[in-house]
């Protein structure tokens, strides 16, 4: 930033309602100088839009996914073709948003951008997201679809049999709208996307000049490979091994050269999830690979957005990299033990505590 543009910036800090005129005066240049500079901070990221709405630092913009997960669980055997009394619970979901609100419960500034439908499910929705932390003033509303649900029927035993999803509107989230939020792209530090976006909005986000470098999630065996495009510019992808052979388009079933093999399309760092045996990790320059915490599961859901949102969390604590796989394999190993996506007490204190007692 040039010594005249940062004097602007500084002086907007201390006085974001402040007037163009204002400025000028207070800094000894002219109106237009103020506008051209404010102009380069706009552009650059540093402020958000009008009132002079200033980036955060060290923020994370998470573009994917938000659903209504509803799940209904059978009592008694599951009789099919019947109606079966049991419990019904709702919850919010979306990998993208899980990422986002496990991201604010352990501390962090997270933007969501998401469609959402313009109705009861979508208000509650970002109502829940919103007091888990996360900033939901850049999410799409849309009136021409629902928001997304996914609809879940297990048995008495937690299984489930049969499931139906509505994820129509991500399919809305194209480039036209995206562009408009180059602002706030440009102001991230880092930009998480996950692969519910379409292939060909993932591919015009890695076409973008920007100053920040993007993380993946895999989300599944069927999406994975829409993030090929992507690969160069990430700093981290998050995957299982299915889904890696899936980006590859191969049957290599050794962990660590699965990872080598991501890594050599340009991926900075690999966290591989390895299920029920733990995680790799794989780097250019390191490579670690830790088991599982003992935990009694409940859902499984979420566990693995808990898990890459503990990596990022542990790294921005300053946390090596076996204190930061430790404290992942803790999130999602806590998730697992919630019946929700996402665990309501999901904070750095609750995680570090769960640690201890072990």
């Amino acid at each position: 930033m040039k010594d005249q543009t940062y004097r602007v910036y500084e002086a907007i800090k201390l006085d974001p309602l402040a007037s163009q005129q204002a400025l000028a005066d207070r800094l000894n240049m002219s109106r237009e100088s103020v506008a051209g500079h404010i102009m380069q901070l706009t552009r650059q990221g540093y402020i958000l839009g009008k009132g002079y709405l200033l980036a955060e630092q060290n923020t994370y913009v998470v573009i994917g996914g938000a659903n209504v997960d509803i799940h209904g669980r059978s009592s008694t055997d599951l009789t099919p073709y019947d109606s079966n009394p049991g419990t019904i619970n709702q919850s919010p979901g979306g990998v993208g948003r899980n990422i986002a609100e496990n991201l604010a419960r352990l501390g962090e500034n997270v933007h969501l951008v998401a469609p959402i439908g313009l109705d009861q499910r979508g208000d509650w929705l970002i109502e829940q997201t919103r007091l888990s932390g996360v900033d939901t003033h850049h999410v799409l509303r849309l009136d021409t679809l629902p928001t997304g649900t996914y609809l879940a029927i297990n048995n008495d035993n937690g299984e489930l049999q049969a499931a139906i999803a509505d994820m129509r509107i991500i399919d809305t989230l194209d480039q036209q709208k995206l562009s408009s939020k180059q602002s706030l792209l440009q102001s991230a530090y880092r930009i998480i996307v996950d692969a519910n976006l379409s292939a060909e909005v993932i591919s015009w986000l890695a076409q973008q000049t920007l100053t920040t470098r993007f993380i993946a999630d895999a989300v599944s065996t069927a999406k994975a490979p829409r993030l090929r495009s992507i690969l160069p510019q990430l700093a981290l992808l998050k995957v299982n091994q299915d889904e890696a052979r899936a980006i590859l388009d191969c049957d290599e079933t050794d962990p660590e050269k699965l990872a080598k093999a991501i890594l050599d399309t340009g991926v900075e760092e690999v966290l591989l999830s390895l299920g029920s045996e733990g995680v790799l990790f794989f780097s250019a320059t390191e490579c670690q690979r830790k088991a599982c915490y003992p935990s009694c599961p409940v859902s499984d859901s979420g566990a693995g957005d808990a898990l890459l949102a503990g990596y990022l969390s542990a790294r921005q604590q300053n946390k090596n990299l076996d204190q930061s796989l430790s404290f992942a394999l803790a999130c999602a190993a806590m998730t697992l033990e919630s019946p929700y996506a996402n665990h309501p007490e999901l904070t750095i204190q609750h995680v570090t505590q769960w640690i201890e007692k072990l």
